[in-house]
């Protein structure tokens, strides 16, 4: 039978956007069915067992450790990207929508009343759901030319824009979400 490209176009459409809600439901009900393994003490955060820790506040689901603890090595901006990408390629933890946090998110993080100790030592604002020894920033989705905001879980908190190639606060904490 012959179809006119108008209609055969709506119909690849269609079926397409009815496979990613298919999709994004499979992983929405896929954080639904795990089962946390352990919680913090305000029961904020959940952790899988898996290398991932949802809060339940936000809604957003970080990966545990951050690049620092998982490479030992410092990250800039283009390789936090790849670094996402590659993470997704390997369906970290059965997910494939990983990603820099957005600035707002990132600060979310950073909470006055928890302690946690950075990789040499120092206090950092972070719960202790997260091991300690984790770099005291993350790098975020949010660029201007050459530089990205660089949110800070240490003294005050706070953000500041970082050189793309050599910000001095190279940390890389992913997340997803938020997952309902």
């Amino acid at each position: 039978m012959f179809y006119p490209a108008r209609v055969l176009t709506f119909k690849v459409v269609l079926i397409f956007l009815a496979m990613i809600l298919c999709v994004s439901s499979v992983w929405a009900d896929a954080a639904k069915s795990k089962k946390p393994v352990a919680q913090s003490a305000d029961k904020r955060f959940q952790d899988f067992g898996d290398g991932t820790i949802l809060d339940s506040k936000t809604g957003l689901m970080w990966v545990k450790k951050d690049y620092w603890q998982r490479e030992k090595k410092w990250v800039n901006w283009y390789t936090a990207n790849e670094y996402a990408q590659r993470m997704n390629n390997k369906n970290f933890a059965g997910y494939s929508d990983w990603r820099l946090p957005t600035a707002q998110e990132a600060q979310t993080l950073y909470d006055r009343r928890k302690r946690n100790v950075d990789k040499d030592g120092d206090k950092i604002y972070l719960d202790r759901m997260f091991p300690s020894g984790a770099g005291w920033s993350t790098w975020t989705s949010e660029e201007k030319s050459g530089k990205a905001i660089v949110v800070s879980l240490k003294d005050e908190g706070g953000k500041a824009y970082q050189d793309k190639i050599t910000g001095v606060d190279a940390f890389l904490r992913l997340v997803r979400g938020p997952v309902s």
